[in-house]
């Protein structure tokens, strides 16, 4: 049966229709491929990524019970800021004994110095009689033995009274170990202990980061590191703020590969060996977008995914 020519037209155009479709989509396919080695000959691009930055430790050097606690997690703290207390009873006890002792040396002190001035007084008044030839030599050489004795006296009474201050100011610095403060500005992210808690020597009680210096650390695989160089510009893709791109720059590259820092480094030399693909660290500055709005939070915090595109050599 033959078609009519309303029939031939119509297969005419879907014919030309999946012909169009075809070019169309080996365009497409042609276009990717072009695309994806673009950007694989002249970007570094990794998922293995995160946001970083300076992270300090609030210790205790002492091993003491917690019996104040002034933040807790999510507080914002300055540097030289108290965050807790320590028990202080025995150094407390020490510091009083230590200003009483003060205080007696000083009383000491004074009658040392009104016997030394009385026996002064008695030496010179004995030097005149002796060339006056009132008193004996005899009588001269006892007032003479005796203020130097009083004078040696006041000597040792004025060396006490500085070594009992000094043993002050060691008590008043030992007291500042059970104060713990915080050494830089920034964020509490994680309290480690509780009121109560007796904690040991350098025994982590807070972890402080500074939120205003952060950056991106991105492990890149040691075949496409000889690409990054310093001051390279990245791409950010954060996943906490899907709908926004942020710029940033390579500023470190470290010396090694992060397997080398593990707990326990691969011992090749056992005989037992695996070939796996290294990754080294760099770090990449992170920028706030320029339209960003003022009055709208930015959260970037410390461990947060991303990905990045960095521009190759």
């Amino acid at each position: 049966m033959f078609l009519n020519s309303y029939g031939r037209k119509h297969l005419l155009r879907k014919s030309k229709g999946k012909l169009a479709l075809k070019i169309t989509l080996s365009l497409i396919g042609v276009l990717t491929l072009v695309l994806f080695f673009y950007f694989k000959i002249n970007y570094v691009f990794t998922n293995d990524a995160s946001i970083d930055g300076y992270s300090l430790d609030a210790t205790s050097n002492v091993v003491e019970e917690i019996v104040n606690v002034y933040v807790d997690e999510g507080d914002v703290v300055k540097k030289g800021e108290l965050l807790a207390v320590l028990r202080q009873d025995i150094p407390l006890a020490r510091k009083k004994e230590a200003i009483a002792r003060i205080e007696v040396t000083k009383q000491d002190l004074a009658a040392k110095e009104a016997h030394f001035l009385k026996l002064k007084n008695d030496y010179e008044r004995a030097v005149v009689g002796l060339k006056d030839r009132i008193i004996t030599y005899e009588e001269y050489d006892h007032r003479e033995k005796d203020f130097l004795a009083s004078q040696a006296e006041l000597d040792f009474a004025y060396a006490n009274l500085e070594l009992a201050n000094k043993e002050l100011e060691t008590i008043e610095a030992e007291l500042t170990h059970y104060l713990v403060v915080a050494a830089q500005d920034g964020v509490v992210t994680k309290r480690w202990a509780w009121l109560g808690d007796v904690v040991k020597a350098g025994q982590s009680i807070f972890t402080i980061y500074n939120l205003e210096e952060i950056w991106v650390l991105a492990n890149i695989e040691e075949r496409q590191i000889r690409k990054v160089k310093l001051g390279a510009k990245v791409k950010i893709h954060i996943d906490a703020y899907p709908l926004t791109l942020f710029d940033g720059e390579v500023f470190s590259l470290n010396g090694a590969a992060a397997s080398k820092f593990t707990l326990v480094p691969q011992n090749t030399a056992t005989g037992n060996f695996t070939k796996v693909e290294q990754r080294v660290p760099i770090r990449i500055s992170i920028k706030k977008p320029s339209d960003w709005p003022k009055e709208k939070p930015l959260y970037l915090f410390p461990g947060i995914s991303a990905e990045v595109m960095i521009e190759g050599i």
